[in-house]
């Protein structure tokens, strides 16, 4: 996903790969929390999204995080088979998308020791 930092003019990048698959899928990410249409803007001139960088710096915070943990449960299933994995995260619960990557991670250590 190609961004403008409003402040700067500087051009940066979010990325989220399912390592299933190969595919990048950052918009539905961010797209489906409804953050695409409150804290981005779409610049056809550009072609790219605007955000501020505060907005960028939280989101690149975000997407890394999870990032890690899709490689980590990737890695996990194959070891220990994709039910033993997603019963342990069911356990996880709900907490803010901010704290989601380090909450499952605590979890996943528990259930399989840590990384």
């Amino acid at each position: 996903m190609n961004i403008i930092i409003k402040e700067t003019n500087a051009p940066e990048t979010l990325s989220i790969i399912d390592p299933k698959t190969g595919v990048d899928y950052i918009t539905d990410f961010i797209g489906n929390t409804g953050a695409l249409d409150r804290d981005f803007e779409w610049d056809d001139d550009r072609g790219a999204y605007v955000c501020s960088q505060e907005t960028y710096d939280w989101w690149e915070q975000v997407v890394s995080d999870n990032q890690a943990l899709e490689d980590r449960i990737h890695t996990l299933a194959q070891e220990h088979g994709l039910d033993a994995v997603y019963e342990a995260i069911a356990d996880a619960g709900y907490v803010d998308l901010e704290d989601h990557a380090v909450n499952v991670a605590q979890v996943l250590d528990e259930v399989f020791g840590q990384e």
